[in-house]
């Protein structure tokens, strides 16, 4: 009787309404900023909130197929095609296509109450400026890495400014005007996803109070429900491919280890032979080398569980989801001593110079070298303590808790 009045007083009380503006979302395959919005929108979902999203037919896609109950307010037309922003024309197009998602969203701003909650699923200027403008009493947004300086653009002095520096200069101005935009608002809060990024905010002008850090989140559940499996390779890579994922120190990497272990085996997955398949076997690692293309869910964690170590070679990231689900599978992880990781990662990863190669295949090959005799890398302790703190329903937990300030 208890749960039936509750239910029916729920029922009685007009639902809290909150607005995700994600003009960003582009492709049919998720993207790791992409699974951290569809994981927000289904907290707010399963919180009671009322759900409605500005973005365009990729966000709707996605929407469907993880199945949540979000209204779509369209800002580009439902027909339009899959983007592909890989060259320089398609780079300026992207921009113009920003342009129109950005001036429909402002248009439609009219259907945001006083009383929502606007929350910017990225720090891009198309998504944190109709939040800024838009009526409601708290904007969210959310802040995955910090931005190349206009100093690092102009002189090319970090590894994912581009050659044409369109992309990496868009991007520096964007995260300056989002962030100066936001500050003027009255009720805010920034969400980042690392201690580094908390304490750059505070040295941008935010209130500790009006900065929350929050995690990607990991899809543990699914990684510990995937069994045990047989191991087939030795090392495993996940991402795309940029100068910043540090492709060539990849391919060094695994040159070397077929070169030290015999039958050395190694899996990449992602969307990757039409671009590496022929420097694959160019340095003669076809007969190493295995592609599985995208893979997502149960089957991600399968194939991740099958190989011993994860190969890290990256030159610039935020908080990269690839190395928590490596961890959630058990997979020790060996990767530059990047700045952001330590803070975050802890004694989990093991860490090589950064960009000394050398030093990279030799942790690699060290590692490689004990797993294959069945030793146990990792430390079952702080390994749990990870899996606990960056679990999605964690994580989940401190969204919605985070959105609940503003009921």
């Amino acid at each position: 009787m208890i749960e039936l009045a509750r239910s029916e007083a729920m029922a009685a009380t007009p639902r809290r309404r909150i607005f995700f503006v994600s003009n960003g979302v582009f492709g049919y395959q998720p993207a790791g900023g992409d699974i951290h919005l569809l994981h927000t929108i289904r907290a707010a979902a399963q919180a009671g909130w009322q759900v409605e999203c500005f973005g365009g037919p990729s966000l709707q896609h996605h929407l469907k197929e993880w199945k949540l109950p979000a209204r779509m307010i369209f800002t580009s037309p439902q027909d339009e095609q899959e983007l592909r922003h890989y060259n320089l024309s398609g780079q300026f197009r992207l921009l113009w296509t920003f342009f129109r998602r950005f001036a429909a969203t402002v248009k439609r701003l009219k259907q945001v109450p006083a009383d929502a909650v606007v929350f910017s699923a990225t720090d891009y200027w198309f998504d944190v400026l109709p939040a800024v403008f838009s009526k409601a009493k708290l904007k969210v947004v959310v802040l995955q890495m910090q931005a190349p300086t206009l100093r690092e653009v102009v002189f090319r002095t970090r590894v994912d400014v581009e050659a044409s520096r369109v992309a990496s200069l868009h991007y520096c101005l964007s995260q300056w005007v989002s962030l100066k935009a936001l500050r003027w608002c009255r009720h805010k809060r920034l969400v980042v996803v690392q201690p580094l990024l908390q304490a750059a905010a505070l040295k941008k002008g935010f209130l500790p109070a009006e900065v929350a850090c929050i995690p990607n989140g990991v899809d543990v559940e699914t990684a510990d429900n995937v069994p045990e499996q047989k191991k087939q390779f030795d090392v495993v890579w996940m991402g795309r491919v940029h100068r910043q994922k540090g492709i060539d120190d990849l391919m060094m990497a695994l040159q070397f280890l077929a070169r030290t272990f015999p039958d050395f085996r190694a899996l990449l997955i992602g969307n990757l032979k039409p671009a590496l398949g022929a420097r694959v076997e160019e340095l003669g690692l076809t007969a190493n080398v295995e592609f599985c293309g995208y893979l997502s869910g149960a089957e991600k964690f399968r194939r991740l569980k099958s190989a011993r170590l994860f190969l890290m070679p990256s030159r610039h990231e935020g908080l990269p989801i690839v190395v928590g689900e490596a961890l959630a599978c058990g997979l020790p992880v060996v990767a530059y001593e990047l700045e952001m990781y330590r803070p975050f990662f802890g004694s989990l990863i093991r860490y090589a110079p950064c960009f000394d190669v050398e030093k990279f295949c030799a942790s690699a090959a060290g590692a490689l070298k004990r797993l294959r005799a069945g030793e146990r890398l990792l430390d079952d302790t702080d390994l749990a303590r990870f899996k606990q703190t960056n679990s999605w329903p964690e994580v989940e937990r401190q969204l919605t808790d985070l959105l609940a300030q503003s009921a």
